[in-house]
């Protein structure tokens, strides 16, 4: 996959906080934990070996009755950053992440203030203020490189250090007189100039690695699949376009947003790919693969279908022809027999619900997906995860039974709503309308539906016929999935 394909994957707020969950805030991510630990142990070992060094070397080629001050100084900030490498190496754990900050917060205005201390106190020489703004870059950048962090945090850092150097230097270019510095302002500000480059160089560091590091996170993995864009959404998850990171095949993930993962929706989000995976038949959706992030968020990659709903192909070109719908609809319906000869019930058939594809060249090629709210009639555990009187459905689709005595709902439901999609498709309105939910349930419930006929004149009878049986009231009064696939194949 290319670096373009990574850096392009949209971080909508599902994916944000899945991220935020397993990898980007450090105080949430062992992972992140570990980096941070590791690297504030190696920058500041580095550089307290250098000043052990540096303070070893002074005090064998000065004279100490002219420098004694400055080695003190010195010797205190070896001091402060061996003990802090060594609180950092032995003592604070990799979860310790505030101590970490804190430690690395003392180092830094401990070097600051030394500098400061030691630049106001020294006898200008060629060379020292050379020194100084080279060991500030040196420090900063190095801290940019290795310690995980924001660009504009590590520039603030740098930045804020630039006040006590840049005093130590006037002071120090002050102190050295007009014989030596002949304009101590200029000379304060050629070395704070440089200085400042320094900090737009620590800024520079920062942000590619920093920008390195999002990249990365912004590809977001879950198991073997890498996620591009967000391609929809409904009351059971959110669903992204993906491919798997070996095999580069497209995919679709479905996850349910961190927000609403609560104990009872991921069981229905489980019990929605445990039930669909059993699934085989080529109108069902085929499910690849299901697992958890980091974070604990569940997710599973499934068939990614191109192609369009059922309701958006009707809001496109309207009421479809008798020979389109019934060749939909048999697909439709040996899908559903599948499921209900495994002892499924679906639930939630609607045109949104059925997709048409384009498989080897065969267009108009049906896929029912989204098994949410699939209920196993066999399973005693069903209703302790779906309460047995809730109302599960999309109103205009609901047979009478779901909204009487949901308990009792089987696969006669599905029929029911196959009847309402069908008589959809033919005349391009629902079998019942209502101004709002109570006149649809209590239409569904209560009120003969007019014949397709009625808005689609080129229905015959026989197929007229079919499309109210599966609206009955009675559920026995319906046919099965295998009668309704073999009418619809037959039906003229």
């Amino acid at each position: 996959m290319s670096n373009t394909e990574y850096q392009n994957t949209t971080l909508d707020r599902t994916l944000r906080a899945i991220v935020a969950a397993d990898r980007l805030q450090l105080s949430d991510s062992a992972s992140g934990k570990q980096l941070l630990h590791r690297r504030l142990t190696l920058f500041y070992g580095y550089f307290a070996l250098l000043d052990v060094l540096a303070v070893i070397a002074g005090r064998m080629n000065v004279d100490h009755r002219a420098v004694g001050f400055i080695l003190n100084v010195q010797n205190a900030h070896a001091i402060v950053l061996c003990v802090v490498f060594a609180a950092l190496r032995f003592r604070i754990r990799e979860g310790q992440v505030h101590l970490m900050y804190a430690l690395d917060i003392l180092a830094t205005i401990a070097t600051a203030g030394t500098a400061a201390v030691a630049l106001s106190a020294v006898s200008h020489v060629a060379t020292v203020d050379v020194t100084a703004v080279a060991f500030f870059v040196l420090f900063f950048v190095v801290r940019a490189a290795l310690v995980p962090s924001k660009p504009w945090v590590a520039t603030a850092v740098a930045g804020f250090s630039t006040i006590p150097f840049t005093f130590g230097l006037a002071v120090m270019y002050r102190r050295a007189g007009v014989a030596i510095v002949p304009d101590a302002d200029a000379a304060t500000l050629a070395s704070l100039r440089s200085m400042v480059a320094g900090v737009g160089g620590v800024y520079l560091v920062a942000k590619t690695i920093y920008g390195l590091r999002s990249a990365v996170e912004k590809a977001v993995q879950l198991g073997q699949y890498v996620v591009h864009e967000k391609i929809g959404e409904g009351g059971m998850g959110a669903v992204y376009r993906a491919s798997h990171a070996m095999l580069r095949r497209p995919t679709a993930i479905k996850v349910i947003p961190p927000d609403r993962a609560g104990e009872t929706a991921t069981a229905r989000f489980e019990r929605e790919v445990m039930t669909t995976s059993r699934l085989t038949h080529p109108n069902n959706v085929a499910i690849y693969d299901f697992g958890r992030t980091q974070g604990g968020v569940f997710y599973y990659a499934m068939e990614l279908l191109d192609g369009e709903d059922l309701a958006r192909l009707i809001e496109r070109e309207g009421p479809q022809s008798v020979e389109r719908t019934r060749h939909i609809l048999r697909q439709v319906a040996a899908a559903l027999a599948e499921a209900h000869d495994a002892g499924l019930v679906h639930r939630d058939v609607k045109p949104q619900n059925v997709m048409l594809c384009t498989r080897g060249g065969m267009r108009d090629f049906v896929k029912v997906v989204d098994f949410g709210l699939v209920k196993d009639v066999g399973a005693a555990s069903d209703l302790k995860i779906t309460s047995e009187r809730a109302i599960t459905g999309t109103p205009l689709y609901m047979a009478p039974e779901s909204i009487l005595s949901p308990e009792t709902v089987g696969p006669a439901a599905d029929i029911y709503a196959v009847g309402c999609v069908a008589y959809f498709l033919l005349t391009g309105r629902t079998p019942f309308e209502g101004d709002n939910l109570v006149e649809i349930c209590a239409a569904h419930v209560h009120t003969v539906p007019e014949p397709p006929s009625t808005y689609a004149p080129e229905v015959s009878p026989e197929l007229d016929g079919l499309i109210l049986r599966c609206l009955e009231k009675t559920p026995n009064a319906r046919p099965t999935t295998r009668e309704l696939e073999a009418a619809f194949a037959g039906t003229a």
